[in-house]
């Protein structure tokens, strides 16, 4: 027996009422858990770099390790900070050798930042002994389960930014 196209639309539309209250309660403090874990996590990995750098920081180290040289603007607006925390934050990690900042070629008065190899250096060293622990940590875990948690959390993602973008 299949679903017919009417079945299926319904289940699309299944309203969050259909949720059992008390597995979305366990859903939210797990995430509140998770959320806490992180920001530790991401405290920890800054003063890892270098004593007293801040979690912010190390947000921006990380978001210039992935994407590359980028206007200090746009990796303020990835990271949800404002301009004056950013500004604060650039200062630090330049006086630590950590990035590199120069003049946008398009726009003189942007900012474009760029890891140091310093900063290259310190955040791989960071990230090999992070990672060491993220697989002790998951070592009774198969492959397909840590997939389908990666999955599942990419479809969490994908849909409160479509229901948050929907809302606005």
């Amino acid at each position: 027996m299949s679903a017919t196209a009417t079945d299926v639309e319904q289940a699309e539309r299944r309203e969050v009422t259909d949720l059992d209250p008390e597995v979305v309660r366990d859903l939210e403090h797990q995430f509140f858990v998770l959320l806490r874990r992180l920001r530790r996590n991401l405290a920890e990995r800054g003063h890892a770099v270098a004593p007293g750098l801040s979690a912010l920081a190390y947000g921006v180290l990380d978001q210039l390790a992935r994407d590359g040289a980028a206007r200090a603007a746009e990796v303020a607006c990835v990271l949800g900070v404002d301009k004056g925390a950013m500004s604060r934050t650039v200062h630090q990690l330049v006086e630590l050798g950590l990035v590199e900042r120069s003049s946008d070629p398009d726009d003189a008065r942007a900012l474009v930042l760029e890891l140091s190899a310093h900063g290259r250096d310190r955040l791989r060293e960071v990230g090999l002994q992070r990672h060491a622990i993220f697989l002790r940590a998951m070592s009774e875990w198969t492959s397909d389960e840590v997939a389908d948690l990666a999955a599942t959390l990419g479809r969490y993602n994908a849909d409160i930014e479509a229901a948050l973008a929907a809302a606005r």
